[in-house]
């Protein structure tokens, strides 16, 4: 429920950072049906390769793989073991992860990038890849330690797809 919350808040982060009138502008010129307006987050790897970094339960695998658009271009991506965004890049976004404490900066991944340690509930990962914000929100599946380098690796995986 809580990484639901905070993904809220950076769906917000983002959409508070746009002015109005961008947003006016962004919708009459790229409507969400347009070819190439809105990366289709679920469309980066498939699910079989998104299991190999952060493994569920078999059971699980008869889910519906669920994707919701996210403002005027961003998508999720909802797995049963990870929550995947893609949205417009917002320096605030970032900024606002940074006051709530506890990122840690990463090398390689993306532009830039960080990885939270949410109160041991769930791993969280924040890439810029250029224009574009990265976030992920990884079940905890025992110890932060055991999640963190699949996390790590799914987000360079995504960041592949998405250069």
């Amino acid at each position: 429920m809580n990484r639901f919350v905070n993904a809220a808040v950076i769906v917000v982060g983002v959409l508070a950072a746009r002015p109005s009138s961008l947003n006016a502008q962004a919708k009459a010129s790229q409507p969400p049906t347009a070819a190439g307006s809105r990366m289709r987050a679920c469309s980066l790897l498939p699910k079989e390769e998104v299991k190999k970094h952060v493994p569920w339960l078999p059971v699980l695998d008869q889910m519906p793989i669920e994707e919701e658009p996210v403002g005027v271009s961003g998508s999720s991506c909802n797995y049963p073991s990870v929550f995947i965004q893609v949205l417009p890049f917002s320096q605030r976004t970032i900024d606002i992860a940074h006051q709530q404490g506890g990122l840690e900066p990463l090398t390689g991944i993306g532009d830039e990038a960080y990885f939270h340690n949410n109160k041991n509930l769930y791993a969280e990962v924040f890439v810029k890849v250029g224009n574009q914000l990265l976030t992920l929100q990884a079940n905890l599946q025992g110890e932060m330690a055991a999640v963190k380098p699949g996390v790590l690796n799914l987000a360079k995986a995504l960041v592949a797809k998405l250069r």
